[in-house]
Order: C-alpha cells, then sequence, then structure tokens
C-alpha cells in the first residue's frame, strides 16, 4: 500500500543531499586521508537517499505487524491479572462479595466498525462507566479475538468523557493500518497500561449480577456466557431493543431469530422500551419451547437527547459536502436505507409534491448509512444529481447530523415499525417538528408532538408534509416541543443503574429455572407476570 508520508520524507531526506562533486573532491584532498570514510559517505550519498524512501515502504508493513502483534503478548505477561482484578480477588477472605458484570461486548465490535458513537452503544457507555466509577464491585468487559478483555483501565483514562473511552476503544481494538495514523495509533497503544484479558470466561458466584444490554446476538459467547451465568446463581439481566427478527422477520438483513431464542429462554429479568415490546415479548416467550415459566420484565423508555448537543443548539461546523444546503431551506430524514424505514413512498411522495409545488417545496435531504433488502430505494438516491429535489447524505458524522437537525424546517420519519424511533427524539431535541409515522411502535416517543399518517398511504404522508410547509403549523408544533420535557442519556442511565442495584431475582441455578414451571410471578413496580 503507497504510503501518504513516504514524498513527504523523500524531500526532507533530500534536503540533506551532499553538495557537487568538486566540492566533495576539495574537502577530502583538503583534510587527508582520515576523513576518506567522510569522502566515501559523500559519494555514496546520493545511492543511499535515493533507496532509503522505498526501504522503508518496503520494511515498514513487516514493522506495523510486528508492532501490532506484540501487543496481545505484553497484555497476556501481567502476572496475577484477571478479569475480576478490579473488583475484588477471587482468591480473598472478600471472595463472597458479589460483583456486577457489564458486557461490552457488541459495544466493541461497534468502535472498530463505526468512527462515531451514540444511541445505544452510547447508553451503555455512560451505564458501564457510572456504575464502574460508584462502585469497586463492578467488572465491564468484552470479548475480542477469543479473549475476554477487562475495561476498566479504559473507564479510569476516559474520566468520564464517552467520546474519549470510544476512541480509546477503537484505538485499542482496531487492528492498525499501513500508516502513518496507524504507527501513531500503535505508539499511543503501547504508552498505555496493558489491558488484562484472559482465554477463559468470568467465573460467576452467587448473587453475581450479568448485564447484557447491547447486541447479544453478534457473538454465541455472550449466550453461552449468560447460561454459564445462571448456573451459578448469578442475577442475568438482558436489554431488548426490539424483537423483530421473530415478529417480522422480513424486515431483518440476518436471520437472528435463533440468538433470540436463545436469549428469551434464559431465566433473566428482560429490559424492553415499550409496553408494546413487552407485550410482544410475552407472545414471542409462549411460542418458545423450553422456556422457563418464571421472569420478569422492566419498561425503560430510551432518550430524547441527541448526544453532545445542547437542547435547541444552533447550527455550526458546516462540513463540505453540506455546503450546497448553506443557503437553502430542506426537510431532512434520518435513517438507515433498509426496506422497514419505508424510504421509497417517501421518495414517491417528494417527486410528486415537486410536480405539485415546484420550487416552493425545499429539498429532502435523505441521511444515513446503506443497509438492506431497499434496492428501489437506494438506486434512486444513487442516481440523484444536483438539482434534484432530493439528496442522499451517506453515513453522516455526529457533526454533520448535528447541523442537519439545528438546519432542518422539519423532519420526516416514515418507518413501518421501531424498538423505539430515536430520529423522532432527535428532531424534537433540536426544536424541529417532525411528520411521522402513525405506527404503534413510534407512539411511545412521538407522543403528541407530530404530525401523523399512516406508513402506508402516500397521500396520508403528502397531507402531513404540506401541513408542515406552512410556517404556522411549524410554529404550532415548535411551541409544543418547547413546552415539553424531554428525556436524556444520562436519565436512562439512571433508571437501569436503579434497576440493576435492586438485582431482583428471576431464579437460583439454571437447572431449577428450567424445571421450575412456574407460569406467573406478582407483579410490583418493575415486574410484570409473563
Amino acid at each position: 500500500m503507497e504510503m501518504k508520508f513516504m514524498p513527504i520524507l523523500g524531500a526532507r531526506l533530500r534536503l540533506l543531499a551532499p553538495t557537487p562533486r568538486a566540492e566533495r573532491h576539495a574537502c577530502a584532498k583538503a583534510h587527508g586521508s582520515k576523513h576518506r570514510l567522510t569522502a566515501a559517505a559523500f559519494r555514496l550519498g546520493p545511492t543511499i537517499l535515493a533507496v532509503l524512501p522505498h526501504a522503508i515502504a518496503k520494511a515498514l508493513p513487516r514493522v506495523v505487524a510486528r508492532l501490532g502483534a506484540a501487543a496481545p503478548d505484553r497484555l497476556q505477561a501481567q502476572a496475577g491479572k484477571t478479569l475480576d482484578d478490579r473488583g475484588r480477588d477471587k482468591a480473598s477472605s472478600d471472595v463472597s462479595r458479589p460483583l456486577l458484570y457489564i458486557d461490552l461486548t457488541d459495544v466493541i465490535c461497534h468502535a472498530i466498525w463505526h468512527n462515531s458513537c451514540a444511541g445505544i452503544p452510547r447508553v451503555q457507555l455512560e451505564i458501564a462507566t457510572r456504575l464502574y466509577r460508584s462502585d469497586s464491585d463492578v467488572c465491564v468487559f468484552g470479548r475480542h479475538r477469543s479473549q475476554w478483555w477487562a475495561l476498566g483501565s479504559l473507564i479510569r483514562e476516559a474520566d468520564g468523557d464517552i467520546d474519549l473511552l470510544f476512541k480509546l476503544l477503537k484505538e485499542s481494538f482496531t487492528k492498525a493500518e499501513f500508516s502513518l495514523a496507524g504507527i501513531k495509533a500503535i505508539s499511543r497503544r503501547r504508552r498505555r497500561p496493558p489491558i488484562p484479558h484472559q482465554p477463559q470466561a468470568p467465573a460467576f458466584g452467587p448473587q453475581d449480577r450479568l448485564f447484557i444490554g447491547g447486541a447479544f446476538w453478534i457473538e454465541p459467547e455472550i449466550i453461552r456466557l449468560a447460561r454459564a451465568a445462571a448456573s451459578a446463581g448469578a442475577h442475568l439481566t438482558v436489554l431488548f431493543h426490539d424483537l423483530i427478527p421473530l415478529t417480522i422477520p422480513a424486515f431483518t438483513g440476518h436471520d437472528f431469530a435463533a440468538e433470540y431464542r436463545a436469549a428469551l429462554r434464559l431465566p433473566a429479568h428482560f429490559v424492553v422500551t415499550s409496553e408494546l415490546s413487552r407485550s410482544q415479548l410475552k407472545q414471542v416467550r409462549l411460542q418458545i419451547a423450553d422456556v422457563p415459566g418464571r421472569t420478569c420484565t422492566s419498561v425503560i423508555s430510551l432518550a430524547d437527547e441527541f448526544p453532545g448537543s445542547a437542547r435547541n443548539q444552533r447550527a455550526i461546523a458546516l462540513t463540505e459536502r453540506l455546503e450546497p444546503l448553506a443557503d437553502r431551506s430542506f426537510a431532512l430524514c434520518v435513517g438507515t436505507i433498509e426496506i422497514r424505514k419505508n424510504h421509497i413512498l417517501l421518495i414517491e411522495a417528494w417527486r410528486e409534491l415537486e410536480t405539485e409545488l415546484g420550487c416552493t417545496l425545499p429539498k429532502l435531504v435523505i441521511a444515513g448509512r446503506r443497509g438492506w433488502k431497499a434496492d428501489a430505494a437506494q438506486a434512486e438516491l444513487d442516481a440523484l444529481v444536483g438539482d434534484d429535489p432530493l439528496m442522499f447524505i451517506e453515513a453522516p458524522s455526529d457533526a454533520e447530523l448535528r447541523w442537519l437537525y439545528a438546519s432542518c424546517q422539519f423532519t420526516v420519519f416514515p418507518s413501518f415499525f421501531e424498538g423505539w424511533g430515536l430520529p423522532v427524539g432527535e428532531s424534537f431535541w433540536f426544536g424541529k417538528p417532525c411528520a411521522v409515522s402513525s405506527s404503534q411502535s413510534i407512539a411511545p416517543v412521538a407522543r403528541d408532538l407530530c404530525v401523523r399518517f399512516s406508513p402506508h398511504s402516500k397521500e396520508e404522508m403528502k397531507d402531513a408534509i404540506r401541513s408542515l410547509l406552512k410556517p404556522s403549523t411549524r410554529e404550532y408544533y415548535r411551541d409544543k416541543i418547547e413546552a415539553a420535557p424531554l428525556r436524556t442519556w444520562s436519565e436512562v442511565a439512571v433508571d437501569i443503574e436503579n434497576l440493576l442495584a435492586e438485582a431482583r431475582p428471576v431464579s437460583a441455578a439454571l437447572s431449577r429455572a428450567y424445571s421450575d414451571r412456574i407460569e406467573s410471578i406478582q407483579s410490583t413496580k418493575i415486574c410484570s407476570s409473563l
């Protein structure tokens, strides 16, 4: 791979080039034989300088590979370090004190794949940071490359800065690239205290707690870990963001039904984000064989807050690809380009509105990553040109999303189904009205702050958009949004923290849970019968 800094290195070395041949001979003659080596160096100088950049470029990949491979060996060399060394020493007299284990395996994966942290990965980091810093009996860990890594040292280094913690995770677990940035990352990694890790999964004790708050389906070992924890008598808490792989599998890009069923067979305290999800979880569990009858669920709503932004923050930091929007009005639709998000109907509706309204119609900006099963919508977006009434911003950064939310007239969210619907709340966070799908799944976040339409009706969608094109309607909803209390991710973290602190028992050992066919438990403030 061509290295961007090699031409710069060559230019720097050429500044050291020797003087012309006549001057070299004169120098050697003037200083006699004791300077023959100097004269020889002068003669070889041009050749060395010519080949040195290429030699470095050829050797550097091997150096990078060796440095990158050295880190795990260095980490493994620590004596006596285990995943729960931060919380307690299992061999000490303190062994009876229970530990809270928090799994961040999916956050490590997210850090490797993406450059920004928002939504669920962010709230997981906030929860983990809050609990780790407030309680010595907390172990935050994740699995990567067949090893279990204790992440407490990174949390301590970040010192409450979630963006920095995400950056440290990315830097620690992403394979270094053959580039100047990659070498710098390796250098910083090697200066950092080693991260304890081990090939064995954490050893749970009775009354320990395990919280799985993310994408448990991406790593089979997580389900096996949960089973081991239950067998040891630990308390399990699993957060389900939705049950789409089981309830509407046509909307998924991959088949994770087996992983979902495996998680639902756990004797766990399940956390969902809405009453609809709680009802779906109950129905799905009734259809799964060998499900322990005893369990409980809690509903914890997610946030409206856009991470890292003050409420009603104004537009700042316009990026180059957003410059065409600087002096024009536009509406915004945020979401991955996938079949469930219903982009194709929105595109068709917007084109019909352009025919009807002409140049008075604002541009529609669709911002999101490429997804699945949405070939028609993606083809439309890929074919856009500059004077089109639509614009596609692929994989927007947090800074770009912040500017788009703050600068748009209103947002549109036409999704068929959501576990929650983060872009709706984020629109409110910036004080922007939203035309939103009337899907029951989006109602908890939409409340009465939106113009609604059926996601199956193009005409209803156009009516909702026409409504928000009127300044008086936008002003009406802006006032409602301004008066509404909006939920922050910190509040979500506190709710989950309080739930975990209760450690409400679901069952003792896994074997007993599977034999105990109790069909319901007494409803309490946070538990309900399934």
